[in-house]
C-alpha cells in the first residue's frame, strides 16, 4: 500500500523472482487482483490511480509471480520525463541494446525482439508530455508479441489506448478496483475487528495510504504517543505534502485547495471562480494529471475532488478565507437555477439573508427531491428563527418540509406564523395564504387520525388553491384518497385516485405521478389485488427516469411497498431484498416512511423464529421515528399491533390486551377514527387480535368476527376478509360448532387461493392448510442445501463460512432460513428433520 520512491528518475535494474523490489511494511497481498492481472492475455496492461493507491506494489508482486521461462524487467520512471530520447536511452538499457541506438534504432530491435519478456514501467511520467507519450505509443506498437507492457501511472498516457482496447490488447485497472473495499479491510483486520475496519474504510473509502496511515497512527496511540486524529492529520498531511503537491505549480496547487472547498464543480464554475478561460484550463490540468478528480455521472460535466483528500486539503487551507468563493459559487448556482447548492454555498459564505432569499425559491415539488427535505431542516437549525418567519413564503416552506416528514405539530405550529401577515392588500395573495393553511391544518388532522376536521379544512382548500398551487392540491387530494381507503370506501378512493393522477400527469409531474400511483398500488392491496399491485409498481420502476426520481424519496417508497407485497405472496428472499433497499434510501432522505421497512423485516424475522431479532427491529423503527419526531400517530398503532402479535407467540396474552385496549381507546374517541395512511386496516386487525385475546380466556366472539368479516367483504377488503374468515372458523371450533367452522375455513382458504396469499401478515402459517406439501427437492434453496449439509459433518458458522467462500453474517441467516423452513429451532433438530425428509443421505 506504499508507492516506491527512487532516489533518481530511470533506476533501471533486471528483476527476476529472486530480486524484486521489497515489500513495504505492513505490505497486503492483493491475490484476486494479481490473478486477474496475471491471466490476461495482451499487449499491454495498465494501472491507472493516484498517489498512494498500491499500484508499485501490485507490479513488484506481479513481477514476483512471473511464469517461468519469462524474464521481468523492471525500469522505475520515478514520475519525470527527461523527454523520448532519454527514455529510449533508459529503456534500451534495462533490455540490454546497445548505447546510443535512438527510437529508430530501438523500434527496430523491439520489432525483432524474441525473448519472452515483461517489460514493467513504474511510476511513469507525471505531468503530461505529449512527445512521450507519442513515443511511448509507437514503441508498444511496434514490439513483437513476445514482449508485454505493463504500465503503472498515475495519469492515462495519450497514448491510442481506444484502438488496443478494441483489438483485446488492453487491460485497465483503475482507483475504483485498486481501493480496498470494506470486505477486504474486515478480512484484513480480523472479524473481531470489524467495527474498525468500517470506520476506517468510511474515513479513507478504501485509499490504501491513508488506511496505512491510520492504522499506524493508530499503532502509536496504543504506544502512548498523540491521538489517533492528530497523528494521522500529520501522517497524512506529510504524504499529501510530499507525494501529490511536490512538484505541482503554484497556481494549480491553489486551485486544487479551493476546488476542495466545493462538493461539486465543473469547467463554467470554475471559470465563473478562478477567471473566464483560466478556471476550465486549469481543471483540465489537473485532470491531465491525475489528481483525484472524479466525475460525478456518465456524462462527465460535473466533478468533485476524492473525499479523503479534500478534507486534508480543507485543513491546509483553513488560514485562506473562502468566504467570497463560497458567496461567489453560490451566485453562480442561483443563475443556473440550482436552489440548493446556492443556499449551501451561501450559508458557507456567512450570508445567511442571501441564503434565506434563494430558500423562498424552492417549490413543494422539489422537497421531495433529493436530500432537499433533510437539507432544509438542517438549513432550520442554521438559520435565525427570524429569517425563517420574516416572509409567507418562507414559513409556507418550513411547514410543508415539516409536515412531509411527519413532525406535525411542529408544521401546524409553523403554518400558524402566517397570520401575522393577515390581512395584505393583496386580495388574491390573502386567499392563497388562507387556502395554503387550510390546505395544512387539513393533512395534518388526516395525519392525526381526525376525519371530520381533515375532510372539512381539505375541501375548502381545494377550493381556495390557486392553479399555479398545483403541487399543494395534489397532496390534498392524495390525502383525501388515502382517508377513502383507510375508511374502507375502496370506490370513492379509485375515483379519486384517477381523478389526482390526471392532473399529476397534465402537470408534468414525475414525483407526484409516483407518489399517486403508491396510492393506486394502496388501494390494490386492500382489495388482495397483490400481484397486480406488484405488476403497477415495477412498471413505474421501468418507466421511471433514473436521473430525475432515483434521487428522490419516491425510489425508495416504491421498493418498500414492493417488498410488502412480496411479503403477502411468500416471496422471502425478493422481499428481504426490496424491504432492505427500500430501507436504505429512506434512512438516506429522512423519510418516515423508513418505518414500515423496519416492520417488514421484523416479520420475516419473525417468520424465520426469531422473535428476538424481530423485537429489535420494532425498536429500532421506533427510536428512529422519536429521533426524528415524527408524529406517534403516524406509527404508534403499527407498532403495537406488530409487538402484540409477537407477545402472543411468546405466551403474554396480557401485555398485548393492554396495548391493543390502548390504541383501540385513542381511535374510538370523537373525531379520530382513521387509521395512519399507510396501514389502512389498523383499526378491523386490532379489533380481531382483541377478539382472539377473549377467545382464548374463553368468550364466544363469534358475533364480534362475524360483524367485522361482513363489513370487511361488503368493502371490498378480500385479503383481510380471508384472516376474519380464519379467525371465525377457529371462534366457531372452539364453541363447538364443527360444521359452520369447517364451512367458514373451506370459505376463506378458497379466496385465499384465489388471491394467491400466501403469508398472512405477522402469521405463523407460511402456506396454506388445503395447499399440498411443498416437494422436498424445493424446499431448500441449492445453498441453504450446502450449508445444512456441512452443519450435519459438525462444521462451526465459522468454518462454514470459510469454506464456502462467504461472510458470517450469511452464514447465520441461511440457518435461521432452515430452521423456519423445516420447522425447527435447534441445528440438531434441522439435521434430523432434514433426514427424514430426505434431503440429507
Amino acid at each position: 500500500m506504499t508507492a516506491y520512491a527512487p532516489p533518481s528518475p530511470f533506476a533501471a535494474s533486471p528483476c527476476s523472482k529472486q530480486t524484486p523490489p521489497r515489500q513495504p511494511p505492513g505490505h497486503i497481498s492483493r491475490q484476486a487482483l494479481q490473478q486477474r492481472l496475471l491471466q490476461q492475455d495482451c499487449r499491454l496492461r495498465l494501472l491507472v490511480a493516484p498517489a498512494g493507491f498500491g499500484k508499485s506494489v501490485l507490479l513488484a508482486d506481479c513481477a514476483r509471480s512471473c511464469p517461468s521461462g519469462i524474464t521481468p524487467l523492471w525500469l522505475n520512471c520515478a514520475g519525470l520525463a527527461p523527454g523520448s530520447e532519454a527514455f529510449c536511452e533508459a529503456l534500451g538499457r534495462v533490455l540490454g541494446y546497445p548505447a546510443g541506438i535512438g527510437e529508430r534504432g530501438l523500434l527496430d530491435y523491439l520489432a525483432q525482439e524474441q525473448r519472452p519478456l515483461w517489460l514493467l514501467l513504474n511510476d511513469y511520467a507525471r505531468d503530461p508530455d505529449e512527445q512521450l507519450d507519442a513515443c511511448l505509443d509507437r514503441l508498444i506498437a511496434a514490439a513483437s508479441a513476445s514482449l508485454v507492457w505493463w504500465l503503472g501511472s498515475r495519469r492515462r498516457p495519450a497514448c491510442n489506448l481506444p484502438r488496443l482496447l478494441l483489438e483485446g490488447e488492453l487491460f485497465e485497472v483503475g482507483a475504483d478496483e485498486l481501493a480496498f473495499s470494506a470486505e477486504e479491510v474486515t478480512q484484513w483486520l480480523g472479524p473481531a475487528q470489524a467495527g474498525l475496519a468500517d470506520a476506517l474504510h468510511g474515513m479513507t473509502q478504501g485509499w490504501p495510504a491513508a488506511l496505512r496511515l491510520r492504522l499506524l497512527a493508530g499503532q502509536g496511540e496504543r504506544e502512548g504517543s498523540q491521538p489517533l486524529a492528530d497523528e494521522h492529520g500529520a501522517l497524512l498531511c506529510d504524504y499529501v505534502e510530499h507525494e501529490v503537491l511536490h512538484g505541482l505549480p503554484d497556481e494549480l496547487q491553489q486551485v486544487l485547495i479551493q476546488l476542495a472547498q466545493l462538493p461539486r464543480f465543473n469547467a463554467a464554475l470554475c471559470d465563473h471562480l478562478l477567471g473566464v478561460g483560466e478556471g476550465a484550463a486549469w481543471l483540465q490540468a489537473l485532470r491531465a494529471r491525475g489528481l483525484f478528480i472524479d466525475a460525478l455521472d456518465d456524462t462527465g460535466d460535473w466533478f468533485t475532488l476524492f473525499a479523503p483528500l479534500a478534507q486534508v486539503l480543507q485543513q491546509r487551507g483553513k488560514a485562506q478565507p473562502c468566504n467570497s468563493l463560497h458567496v461567489h459559487a453560490s451566485q453562480w448556482f442561483a443563475a443556473a437555477g440550482d436552489v440548493r447548492a446556492a443556499v449551501e454555498h451561501a450559508l458557507h459564505g456567512g450570508q445567511p439573508e442571501v441564503a434565506a432569499s434563494f430558500l423562498e425559491r424552492f417549490t413543494e415539488e422539489q422537497l421531495l427531491q433529493g436530500q432537499a427535505l433533510n437539507l432544509i431542516l438542517r438549513w432550520r437549525s442554521e438559520l435565525p428563527e427570524s429569517l425563517l418567519l420574516s416572509t409567507p413564503r418562507l414559513i409556507l416552506l418550513n411547514s410543508w418540509a415539516l409536515l412531509l416528514v411527519g413532525r406535525l405539530d411542529e408544521a401546524l405550529a409553523c403554518a400558524e406564523q402566517v397570520a401575522r401577515f393577515q390581512p395584505r392588500p393583496d386580495a388574491e395573495r390573502t386567499r392563497e395564504l388562507f387556502a395554503q393553511w387550510q390546505a395544512l391544518r387539513g393533512l395534518v388532522a388526516a395525519g392525526r387520525c381526525c376525519a371530520e376536521p381533515a375532510r372539512l379544512h381539505i375541501g375548502q382548500a381545494l377550493e381556495g388553491l390557486p392553479a399555479g398551487a398545483w403541487a399543494q392540491a395534489l397532496l390534498c387530494r392524495a390525502a383525501l384518497t388515502q382517508m377513502a381507503i383507510g375508511e374502507g370506501a375502496l370506490e370513492e378512493a379509485q375515483r379519486l385516485c384517477h381523478a389526482a393522477l390526471k392532473q399529476a400527469r397534465l402537470s408534468g409531474s414525475a414525483v407526484f405521478e409516483v407518489l399517486l400511483e403508491l396510492d393506486h398500488a394502496l388501494l390494490l392491496e386492500g382489495r388482495g389485488e397483490f400481484s397486480r399491485a406488484q405488476a403497477l409498481l415495477q412498471r413505474q420502476l421501468a418507466q421511471l427516469d433514473p436521473h430525475s426520481v432515483r434521487q428522490t424519496p419516491v425510489w425508495g417508497r416504491i421498493h418498500l411497498r414492493l417488498g410488502r407485497l412480496a411479503l403477502r405472496l411468500g416471496q422471502a428472499e425478493e422481499a428481504a431484498q426490496l424491504l432492505h433497499s427500500g430501507l436504505q434510501d429512506a434512512l438516506r432522505f429522512g423519510d418516515p416512511g423508513a418505518f414500515y421497512g423496519y416492520l417488514g423485516l421484523a416479520e420475516l424475522a419473525a417468520r424465520q423464529q426469531d422473535l428476538a431479532g424481530a423485537f429489535s427491529l420494532l425498536a429500532q423503527a421506533e427510536r428512529l421515528m422519536q429521533c426524528q419526531h415524527v408524529a406517534e400517530t403516524l406509527y404508534r398503532g403499527p407498532l403495537l399491533l406488530a409487538s402484540s402479535r409477537l407477545w402472543c407467540r411468546q405466551g403474554h396474552p396480557e401485555r398485548a390486551r393492554v396495548a391493543v385496549t390502548r390504541v383501540l381507546s385513542y381511535h374510538q374517541r370523537d373525531g379520530a377514527v382513521l387509521p395512519p395512511s399507510h396501514f389502512p386496516e389498523l383499526i378491523p386487525r386490532l379489533q380481531a387480535l382483541l377478539a382472539s385475546l377473549d377467545l382464548q380466556a374463553g368468550e364466544d366472539v363469534r358475533e364480534r368476527l362475524a360483524v367485522l368479516l361482513q363489513h370487511s367483504q361488503l368493502q371490498g377488503r378480500q385479503a383481510l376478509s380471508c384472516e376474519l374468515g380464519l379467525a371465525y372458523a377457529q371462534a366457531c371450533a372452539a364453541a363447538g360448532d364443527p360444521l359452520a367452522a369447517s364451512q367458514a375455513r373451506q370459505q376463506a382458504e378458497a379466496l385465499r387461493a384465489r388471491l394467491n396469499l400466501r403469508w398472512l401478515w405477522f402469521a405463523c402459517d407460511e402456506e396454506p392448510a388445503h395447499k399440498e406439501p411443498e416437494p422436498v427437492e424445493a424446499l431448500l434453496s441449492g445453498r441453504e442445501l450446502a450449508v445444512l449439509r456441512l452443519i450435519a459433518q459438525g462444521c462451526s458458522n465459522l468454518e462454514i463460512a470459510e469454506q464456502l467462500f462467504i461472510s458470517l453474517h450469511t452464514v447465520k441467516t441461511h440457518a435461521r432460513r432452515i430452521n423456519g423452513k423445516l420447522g425447527v429451532s435447534r441445528r440438531t433438530q434441522a439435521v434430523a428433520q432434514a433426514k427424514a425428509r430426505g434431503l440429507l443421505s
